[in-house]
C-alpha cells in the first residue's frame, strides 16, 4: 500500500496520541501524519497542502460542531474527512455527512481495525465520487460539441448521428 497523508485535527494530546498509535497498529498501512489543534491551522495548512484524509474533531478551541465540518468541506473538498468526536449524536451524525464527510465515528467505540476501514473506504468513496463529478463534466462537454454541430451539420441530435442529405 502507498503512504497515505493524514491529517489530525485534534485538541486533546491523549486522543492524538491513541489515533496515532491505532494508526501504526497496521503492519501492512503507512502514514504520513501531521496534527494541529486548531481549525484556523487545519485552513492554514490545507491550503498549501493536500491530503489523502482528514481525521476531524468537531469541538476545537476555534470552532464547534458542525460549522468546524462546513469549514472543512470548504478549503478541502476534493479531501476525504472522517469526523471523530466524542458526542453521541445521531442527528449530528447525518448532518456531517449531508455536509460532506465520508464518515463519522465516536471515539468511545474506536478501533484500530475500524479506523483503518474507515480511511480506507473514505479515500475510495471519495475517489469515485471525484471521478464520477469528472466523467460528468466531460459528458456534458460532449453533448455540447455535439449541439453545437446541430446548427453546422444535418445532425438528428436524439438518434446522436448525422444525417446524409437524403434523410431527415
Amino acid at each position: 500500500m502507498d503512504q497515505l497523508s493524514v491529517l489530525i485535527v485534534e485538541d486533546n494530546p491523549g486522543d492524538v496520541l491513541l489515533i496515532k498509535e491505532y494508526l501504526s497498529d497496521r503492519q501492512d498501512a503507512y502514514y504520513d501524519i501531521t496534527e494541529v489543534d486548531t481549525l484556523e491551522a487545519a485552513i492554514d495548512l490545507t491550503t498549501n497542502r493536500e491530503f489523502d484524509v482528514i481525521l476531524l474533531d468537531l469541538t476545537l478551541p476555534d470552532s464547534m460542531g458542525l460549522d468546524t465540518v462546513r469549514s472543512v468541506m470548504t478549503t478541502s473538498p476534493d479531501t476525504a474527512v472522517i469526523v471523530l468526536t466524542g458526542l453521541q449524536d445521531e442527528n449530528t451524525a447525518l448532518q456531517a455527512v449531508r455536509y460532506g464527510a465520508q464518515d463519522y465515528l465516536e471515539k468511545q467505540f474506536l478501533t484500530p481495525a475500524m479506523l483503518y476501514k474507515s480511511i480506507i473506504y473514505a479515500i475510495e468513496r471519495k475517489r469515485a465520487m471525484q471521478e464520477k463529478e469528472d466523467l460528468l463534466i466531460d459528458l456534458t462537454k460532449a453533448l455540447e460539441k455535439i449541439e453545437s454541430l446541430e446548427g453546422i451539420l444535418p445532425v438528428c441530435v436524439s438518434c446522436r448521428k448525422i444525417l446524409d442529405e437524403n434523410q431527415e
